[in-house]
C-alpha cells in the first residue's frame, strides 16, 4: 500500500470526513480534496487534515492545497451498510449520566502549525462543561505531542481546585503487540506531596486525540480524591489588547 493510499485512509477517518483525494506530483503533495456532509465549520476539517499529515506521516503541507467539499447527506438504504461499518467517533459515542459527571471526557483536540512553531489546543467536558486548554512551542514530530500533552493539562486545571497542580513528565509512543501505543506520565502536586501518574492509548486513527486520552487515562483513575472547582457555564477573562 502507498503512502498517499494510507493517508486518504487516515484521512477518511476523521470526524464527519465522507471522502478524501491526495494528488501528488513526484513526492510532493499539491492538493487534498475532502467531501463531509456535516455542518462543521471548514476550516476545522482543514486543520484537522493538516495536523493529521504531519503528526502521523511527518509531511508538512500549506492550509492553502486543502480543498473541502460540503454534500448533503442522501437518504435511503444505500448508505445504511456505509454508515454501519463506519467507526463512531470517540466524541460521539453515547455517555451514561453517571459517567458524564464522574469522569473528564474529551471534546476535541487541533494542531497548528506556523514555520517552525506549532499550537496545540485541547477541549474537555466535565458535568456537561467545555473547557479549553492551550499549549505552543517549537514544532517537532516528538515536540508536538508533548504540547498536545500539555495542552489538556491546561485544560484540566480548569477543572481542578487552585491547591491542584498537574505537570507533563514524559509522552512517548511505543510499540506494544504490534500496536502503537501512547505512554503519558504527568506529575500531581498536591497536599505539598508530589505523586507521578502514567496513562495509556492504543493509537487508532488519530495520535494527537491518543495523546490526550492517554493524558485523561492517568487522571480518570484519581480525579474522585481530587480537589475539584464546580465547573461554571461561563469563564470571565480580561479582554486582549
Amino acid at each position: 500500500m502507498s503512502w498517499t493510499t494510507e493517508a486518504e485512509k487516515s484521512i477518511r477517518g476523521l470526524p464527519d470526513v465522507e471522502d478524501a483525494r491526495i494528488l501528488v506530483e513526484g513526492d510532493e503533495i499539491r492538493e487534498i480534496h475532502v467531501i463531509c456532509g456535516s455542518h462543521r465549520p471548514a476550516k476545522l476539517i482543514v486543520k484537522d487534515v493538516v495536523g493529521l499529515m504531519w503528526a502521523r506521516f511527518d509531511r508538512r503541507i500549506d492550509h492553502r492545497v486543502v480543498g473541502v467539499v460540503r454534500v448533503r447527506p442522501q437518504p435511503g438504504p444505500s448508505r445504511e451498510p456505509e454508515a454501519a461499518a463506519r467507526p463512531t467517533p470517540v466524541q460521539s459515542e453515547p455517555v451514561p449520566p453517571a459517567e458524564e459527571h464522574s469522569r473528564i471526557r474529551f471534546g476535541s483536540v487541533n494542531l497548528y502549525l506556523d514555520g517552525a512553531r506549532a499550537q496545540a489546543q485541547v477541549e474537555l467536558r466535565w458535568k456537561g462543561v467545555l473547557r479549553m486548554g492551550n499549549a505552543s512551542g517549537w514544532c517537532s514530530r516528538e515536540g508536538a505531542q508533548r504540547l498536545v500533552a500539555a495542552a489538556t493539562v491546561a485544560a484540566l486545571q480548569e477543572f481542578l481546585d487552585w491547591d491542584v497542580a498537574l505537570g507533563v513528565e514524559d509522552v512517548e509512543v511505543v510499540r506494544m503487540g504490534g500496536h502503537e501505543v501512547v505512554v503519558v506520565s504527568l506529575a500531581l502536586l498536591t497536599h505539598r506531596q508530589e505523586k507521578l501518574l502514567t496513562g495509556c492509548c492504543t493509537v487508532g486513527r488519530d495520535l494527537p486525540q491518543a495523546v490526550v486520552l492517554a493524558t485523561l487515562s492517568s487522571l480518570n483513575r484519581v480525579i474522585g480524591g481530587l480537589k475539584t472547582k464546580e465547573p461554571i457555564e461561563y469563564v470571565l477573562r480580561p479582554a486582549s489588547t
